[in-house]
């Protein structure tokens, strides 16, 4: 919503239904796969942003490991 509201256009090609992609307006061009992109600035005036999304949960005893990850960086703990 954010993406179509600042004119950008959001769709999948069709050898990939299941991958939704950011596009400039006039230009089918980047096809970026996210919506949160650190670099990428040529598709910050329509709608793409670097403020990750977060969420979080309180551990137990139960969990066994975690997992912090975005595009490019991950990190895992076992404990």
């Amino acid at each position: 919503e954010r993406i179509q509201q600042c004119r950008g256009r959001v769709f999948a090609l069709q050898d990939e239904p299941e991958v939704s992609r950011v596009w400039l307006p006039n230009n089918d061009s980047p096809g970026l796969a996210m919506a949160r992109a650190f670099g990428d600035f040529c598709l910050k005036d329509y709608g793409l942003i670097s403020v990750p999304q977060i969420s979080y949960r309180r551990l137990t005893e139960k969990d066994e490991f975690i997992i912090l990850a975005t595009d490019g960086v991950c990190f895992i703990a076992f404990y």
